[in-house]
């Protein structure tokens, strides 16, 4: 399987971050051999997703910014949650369940239909 050019560009990021405390975007893109426009797609996604963020320096006479590894709690990460077992509770396909609830006459504490299918799993 190949990596992605996002976990590429992360991977470095992370590391540089440690070492030398970030690595500036046009030394990224040699290390890699990818055009600017391919680079600066990726680094914004992964900005996006809040694991880098981007800091405005001047290197070499130029502007250019120096990314740094920098997750926050937020930070979108891809997780596959299957909800297959959540689908078979019954309570999902009963008739009833716009008037079940606490207190009234249908409720998940008295329902026989919900407690068969909590014993028999």
């Amino acid at each position: 399987m190949e990596v992605s050019v996002e976990q590429k560009i992360l991977d470095i990021v992370k590391k540089r971050t440690k070492e030398e405390g970030g690595i500036v975007q046009s030394t990224l893109w040699g290390m890699l051999g990818i055009d600017n426009r391919e680079g600066t797609k990726a680094v914004l996604s992964l900005v996006r997703k809040g694991l880098i963020k981007r800091e405005p320096v001047v290197y070499k006479g130029r502007r250019t910014y120096k990314l740094i590894y920098t997750p926050t709690k937020a930070a979108k990460i891809n997780i596959v949650v299957s909800l297959n077992p959540v689908a078979k509770i019954p309570c999902f396909t009963c008739r009833e369940l716009n008037r079940c609830g606490a207190g009234g006459y249908f409720t998940p504490e008295k329902c026989i239909i919900l407690s068969r299918f909590l014993e028999s799993e």
